[in-house]
């Protein structure tokens, strides 16, 4: 382990504050461990996380993008003595559950068999399709809760962050991609998801913020393993979530393309109607699925 809870809570109250004296005050530190605890993460990490500007420490770019990925997990961490209060009985009836496509394929068939298993008069009745898709079905009141990959486009929907994911890029496996730059794999043969796809809009606007056009896709699919079907078969490029492509990459059929100009992590949200209010029970699911999700995906 490169790194400890503790070393993490003070790096977030760190981001929160900005200075060492201050965020001695708030963790009940001095400020010389708090300055080691950040030194041995920043080690234990290999990259730096904070610059002195005077009195004050600037985070990196490293810095602020660590934060994003610890803080569901630290916030849930800080919930779990309220939801280990949530007892086997408050889970006894039905939930319906509506999410994107590759959270319903990828992340959560395991999360809920999981909880399924520890609560065995718990039903579950999940629908899938893409996030515009499963926002619509959380509106119209056709599930009680929804997990989408893109930001809600609903202004019926309340939408909190989940957890957090990365797209990539994969390409055939004998493709060279030997010092090759975005520019120039935008203007290669490329397979894209649907509109409405969450996966497709983090895409486009991670290339938009890198300065290009998103490139126009010659095959559009709805699934991801079609799409990593199509570029095993050497189709061309394509984006799909990193819960998808490991085992892919692992046996071969295709590779991931690092870019270091291209940053495509991404909040997974789980939604709900703002017109309907939750029940006691949706509560208690909600929370017991957090904490199995934790334990699932450790930081």
């Amino acid at each position: 382990m490169k790194f400890t809870l503790r070393q993490l809570h003070v790096f977030a109250v760190m981001m929160e504050t900005g200075q060492v004296r201050r965020t001695a005050e708030r963790v009940h530190l001095s400020e010389a461990a708090v300055s080691q605890t950040l030194r041995e993460l920043a080690d234990g990490l290999n990259t730096p996380l904070f610059e002195r500007r005077g009195r004050w420490l600037e985070p990196t770019a490293d810095a602020r993008r660590l934060r994003g990925f610890i803080e569901n997990p630290l916030a849930q961490l800080d919930a779990l003595p309220d939801r280990l209060q949530v007892r086997s009985d408050d889970l006894v009836g039905k939930v319906r559950v509506a999410a994107s496509t590759t959270l319903a394929r990828y992340l959560l068939p395991s999360i809920l068999a999981d909880l399924r298993a520890a609560h065995p008069r718990l039903g579950v009745h999940m629908r899938s399709g893409n996030s515009v898709e499963a926002e619509r079905r959380v509106a119209a009141g056709e599930a009680d809760v929804g997990f989408i990959e893109g930001p809600p486009t609903r202004d019926d929907i309340d939408a909190e962050h989940w957890q957090t994911d990365h797209v990539q890029i994969i390409a055939p496996a004998n493709w060279n991609l030997d010092s090759v730059s975005l520019a120039e794999l935008t203007q290669r043969p490329w397979i894209g998801r649907e509109r409405g796809s969450g996966t497709r809009a983090v895409f486009e606007h991670g290339i938009a913020m890198a300065g290009h056009a998103p490139p126009h896709p010659e095959f559009v699919m709805d699934e991801p393993e079609g799409l990593l079907r199509a570029v095993a078969a050497g189709a061309g490029l394509a984006y799909v979530t990193s819960l998808a492509t490991q085992p892919a990459i692992t046996r071969g059929d295709i590779q991931a393309v690092p870019l270091s100009t291209l940053e495509l992590t991404r909040p997974l949200w789980r939604i709900h109607s703002n017109e309907r209010s939750r029940s006691h029970f949706i509560d208690a699911f909600e929370q017991t699925l957090d904490a199995q999700a934790l334990q699932a995906r450790p930081t």
